[in-house]
């Protein structure tokens, strides 16, 4: 980020939140919406952690999306219930991947 816009808002009497509003947080747009989609993406197919450590226990407490894929298709043997459950959950990361995309074409649109 240009340390001129910093100055000029300091000029202008911006404080240190408008700043931040006003001109750090729009510059690091595009870097925040990839990492925000990365880490959902991230956050919704975990499995191996939870696993390893607790098998979604004690009881269904640390139960996540994966595990009960997991569950469903090989210990309860229903296979096709947990294909659907993978589906919808690709489906998920990818709706929710696509309208991080729109917005952020929508800003872009809007700076440039």
């Amino acid at each position: 980020i240009e340390e001129q816009l910093y100055d000029a808002a300091k000029i202008d009497g911006a404080g240190e939140l408008q700043q931040l509003w006003n001109i750090t947080l729009p510059s690091l747009r595009s870097e925040m919406s990839v990492a925000l989609v990365t880490t959902l993406i991230a956050a919704l197919r975990v499995f191996d952690l939870v696993f390893v450590t607790t098998r979604g226990g004690p009881g269904n407490q640390t139960t996540v999306v994966a595990m009960v894929i997991y569950q469903n298709a090989f210990a309860i043997n229903k296979v096709g219930y947990a294909a659907a459950i993978a589906v919808v959950l690709t489906l998920l990361i990818l709706l929710i991947s696509y309208a991080v995309l729109a917005v952020r074409m929508r800003f872009v649109a809007q700076e440039g």
